[in-house]
């Protein structure tokens, strides 16, 4: 696009601008911390207000972790949007202090979520924040030292969705520190420091301090620039390999689970992303998921036995059962299964809720009925259930049953086994009964009782239908 100007922070915002495709008079919420970059941002679309037809406003979060300087950073910020005639939110942090565990990623977390509700309830659909190239080469290297893969190493996008109406805009992340610094003198601004950012003690600062600048100094020049063209490269190559995935997925799908049974067969690039995508819609999301949970949920669906789980964060787990492949909550197998016991119409309906069955049932001279098409259908002879009763009841452990064509008896249990029943379903599966003799499992077996002959006059059939709602 023209520019208007050659300076390389306006040229580089109004380009980020443009890219997003903001729609004018959009309201637009920049992080403002008071620190140089933030300052920077702010000023660079106020610059740019009238440009793209843009209302801007400002969100400050007070951590509150080092107390007076965390005030006097809310006052600087207050002063600085009052002279600027910008509305400002203010937040202040609750339950974060210098103890607190995990204290960077609870601080950010505490901000990203702050930020989202002051847009929301400023109905305000970007929230623009300052991060720069510098801070992407830092976290390209984190990322790298941790072993991330292809997404990890993508590290920051310059738009992302934070919600379905909100979106988040990085429109710095072409420059450089030194040249937002240089936009700040050049035009005078005032900004704080922020006095963590000298300690060593965390991790990102040593590398910004010591780790980067001696590569760059003693085997790579230029290395910043590079880790912010791997992250280009990076971000080009997920989101390939995630639309090549996201197709693998809906084709594995198998309604809340995933059928494992062919994901050896999709390209080893592409299955760990399958895995990823996965977990992102069953869970919500993936924060605190590392590449390490993937691999094992992978190595789970892949190489593991028919039934298998692997504990997640977030109180889920990754449950393999047979061919599919489930994410859940771990206090979900601790549910009541619930007990049922009714009898079975033998004209009409009987609709078991808990078992997700519905059987259907009619008597009929037996000159006018057929052989049953599959194990969901079964015939009974009339005379021999109309004293005793059929019964649909939940499966017991140590049922058994005598199948048709089978000598002797079998557990229940090894019936579903054989036919992959998930443990989880076991409990509300429904069993039919004749007195205390097994005579039907739907869609698996038959026994001999009641079974039709030659002398039979009248036959009831049922057909069970599965999954009713």
């Amino acid at each position: 696009m023209l520019r208007s100007t050659e300076n390389p922070v306006l040229d580089a915002v109004g380009d980020a601008l443009a890219r997003a495709a903001i729609r004018p008079h959009s309201l637009v919420l920049v992080g403002l911390s008071g620190g140089a970059d933030s300052v920077a941002l702010l000023h660079a679309l106020l610059e740019l207000r009238e440009r793209f037809d843009l209302r801007l406003a400002a969100g400050h979060f007070n951590h509150g972790i080092r107390a007076s300087e965390s005030d006097r950073h809310e006052k600087f910020v207050h002063a600085m949007c009052a002279r600027l005639g910008i509305e400002l939110i203010v937040e202040r942090a609750d339950g974060l202090d210098a103890s607190s565990p995990n204290l960077e990623e609870r601080a950010r977390d505490a901000r990203r979520e702050f930020l989202v509700r002051a847009a929301d309830s400023l109905g305000a659909n970007y929230i623009a924040l300052a991060h720069h190239g510098d801070d992407q080469a830092e976290t390209v290297l984190m990322r790298l030292l941790r072993g991330a893969g292809a997404a990890g190493l993508s590290a920051m996008a310059e738009q992302v969705a934070a919600t379905a109406s909100i979106t988040v805009i990085r429109p710095m992340l072409s420059l450089t520190r030194a040249q937002i610094l240089d936009f700040v003198r050049a035009r005078q601004l005032p900004f704080v420091e922020d006095s963590s950012n000298s300690s060593r003690s965390i991790l990102r600062n040593r590398l910004r301090l010591e780790l980067i600048p001696m590569l760059e100094r003693e085997y790579a020049p230029g290395f910043r620039r590079r880790l912010v063209e791997v992250a280009d490269e990076m971000r080009s190559l997920d989101e390939l390999v995630t639309t090549i995935a996201a197709r693998e997925l809906d084709a594995l799908r198998n309604h809340e689970a995933l059928d494992v049974s062919k994901l050896a067969l999709v390209h080893r690039a592409v299955q760990p992303v399958v895995i990823r995508l996965f977990l992102a819609e069953r869970i919500g999301g993936l924060r605190r998921i590392s590449r390490a949970h993937v691999d094992a949920i992978l190595r789970l669906a892949v190489e593991g036995g028919p039934s298998a789980s692997y504990d997640l964060p977030h109180g889920y787990c990754a449950e393999r059962e047979y061919d599919l492949l489930r994410i859940a909550h771990r206090d979900a197998g601790r549910e009541v299964t619930p007990e049922f016991s009714l009898p079975l119409r033998l004209d009409g309906a009987t609709i078991v809720d808990a078992a997700g069955f519905e059987f259907r049932a009619a008597t009929k001279s037996a000159a006018d009925i057929s052989m049953p098409e599959n194990l969901f259908v079964a015939l009974f002879d009339a005379a021999a259930v109309s004293d005793a009763g059929l019964v649909v009841r939940n499966f017991i452990r140590g049922d058994r049953i005598r199948p048709l064509g089978m000598s002797g008896a079998r557990k229940v249990k090894d019936v579903f086994i054989d036919r992959k029943l998930a443990r989880s379903r076991r409990g509300t599966y429904p069993i039919v009964t004749l007195g205390r003799e097994v005579v039907w499992i739907p869609g698996f077996a038959r026994a001999r009782a009641a079974i039709v002959t030659k002398s039979t006059e009248a036959v009831v059939r049922v057909e069970a239908r599965e999954n009713v709602v």
